[in-house]
């Protein structure tokens, strides 16, 4: 009888993406670790079966003592790492608090390249998959958003590097661009309204639900299970693909990204339903006056 094989995922928050992954990865009969900063928002996940673990992506002692305590677990192998977590942040690149945007960068970047540090001898072991979760707005620039967008820009080649580095030791590495998907995402990346001091304030009628999300919420609109199902099954796939592409206009994405021209996203984001910003800005501005 071949041993049960093993999966971690980061960042399994109820109702999250990395919650879904979490629990297709049990229905197909895997053995997951699912982690947490927050053990209480993952007891659901224990009461089905799952085995919940400590770790906060930013904290190195956490990350060492929860990759010894999975390796013990898991007799040291780990055949899926699926790094999951991650935040977002609204505001204008002009407004943008930079100690906030070193915070986004130091989940979604940095503690992505940590926790793949820290499981690397487990995933080694089993020549296992390392799956990264990103992001259409890692090419699409959706305003407001920028410092999260970049974010999941850097992912994206981040997981190009460590496929090359991890391809001689047989382990796969997959980067999945997510589209929209009904999830609660934006709802914890606070308000976000423009203050009176930004160049954008004249404009934060019609701008303002690009900037609190809900402007993206109305292109949320592919189950979680739907794509958690897309995810695994890419990953067990004999053929996988190691940039997949999933989520309401993720396919838009990939057409526009790789056949037009540089700045054909400006075409995309008006179809998204984006205003003319300066007619938004400076229209008002005359109006006011």
């Amino acid at each position: 009888m071949a041993p049960q094989k093993t999966a971690l995922v980061t960042g399994t928050s109820k109702g999250g993406l990395g919650d879904h992954l979490a629990q297709e990865l049990h229905r197909r009969g895997f053995r997951v670790f699912a982690t947490a900063r927050t053990l209480s928002k993952v007891h659901h996940l224990r009461d089905m079966g799952l085995d919940i673990v400590l770790l906060e992506v930013t904290d190195s002692e956490s990350i060492k003592k929860a990759a010894a305590e999975v390796n013990i677990l898991s007799g040291g192998k780990l055949d899926i790492l699926i790094n999951n977590s991650g935040i977002v942040s609204k505001a204008a690149l002009l407004d943008a608090d930079i100690t906030a945007a070193k915070a986004v960068f130091d989940v979604n970047i940095w503690g992505v390249l940590q926790v793949t540090q820290a499981f690397s001898p487990m995933i080694l072991a089993s020549k296992g998959t390392i799956i990264n979760i990103g992001s259409v707005v890692g090419r699409v620039p959706v305003p407001f958003s920028g410092i999260y967008n970049i974010s999941k820009a850097a992912l994206e080649h981040l997981s190009r590097q460590m496929r090359v580095e991890m391809a001689p030791f047989d382990v796969k590495v997959i980067h999945v661009v997510t589209g929209g998907i009904t999830t609660d995402i934006f709802a914890h990346a606070g308000e976000g309204d423009f203050s009176e001091t930004s160049i954008y304030y004249p404009a934060r009628e019609s701008l303002g639900p690009w900037l609190n999300g809900k402007a993206m919420e109305l292109l949320q609109l592919t189950t979680p299970e739907q794509y958690a199902k897309t995810v695994i099954d890419n990953a067990l796939s004999s053929f996988s693909t190691s940039c997949l592409y999933t989520g309401y206009g993720s396919f838009a994405t990939w057409f526009f990204s790789k056949f037009l021209w540089n700045n054909a996203m400006d075409v995309l984001l008006a179809f998204m339903g984006l205003p003319n910003m300066k007619s938004a800005i400076f229209g008002n501005k005359r109006k006011e006056a």
